[in-house]
């Protein structure tokens, strides 16, 4: 007979958590009061960004619009050489912020870039003036050296600062 009311306690045990977790403290009830209080119209506005360095172009028609000589290298996730190149890339990318823009794309994604310049093997890597003009094109795996000796060859003007060799 004693187990013939224990479904009704444990019913009746849940009722009284669902009625005490529905009072608000003084702190919830103080947020709620200040959060409705605090409520007035919001005014949107649209704002320009402008990328704050050349390390955040994501895009080839972005990186030709800044002006600055691009280095492209096109490539693959799925590429060893590709792989070595990447974090050469983003090296020179941080060393010349401002002066050059350095970009890695994967071909399979940007099948119309590889289309476009003629990507016959990866990684390759495209050489753009600052007028956004391709000037060279160079095949094969490049170390940090070498990427920087082909640009200083092709005399890629930056402006004012030039290119760190």
């Amino acid at each position: 007979m004693k187990n013939s009311y224990a479904p009704l306690k444990v019913l009746v045990f849940i009722a009284f958590l669902l009625v005490v977790g529905t009072i608000p403290d003084d702190e919830n009830h103080a947020f709620a009061q200040t959060s409705v209080a605090l409520k007035k119209p919001i005014k949107i506005t649209a704002v320009k960004r402008k990328a704050k360095t050349t390390r955040d172009i994501a895009s080839l028609d972005e990186a030709l619009k800044t002006g600055l000589p691009v280095i492209l290298k096109l490539g693959s996730d799925k590429c060893r050489p590709c792989i070595a190149m990447n974090p050469i890339i983003k090296e020179l990318a941080a060393e010349q912020d401002g002066k050059a823009v350095f970009l890695a794309l994967d071909v399979y994604q940007n099948r119309d870039l590889a289309n476009k310049y003629g990507v016959r093997l990866i990684p390759t890597v495209v050489f753009f003036d600052k007028h956004g003009q391709p000037k060279a094109k160079k095949e094969g795996f490049m170390d940090k050296t070498e990427l920087l000796k082909a640009v200083a060859d092709l005399d890629l003007p930056a402006g004012k600062a030039g290119l760190n060799k």
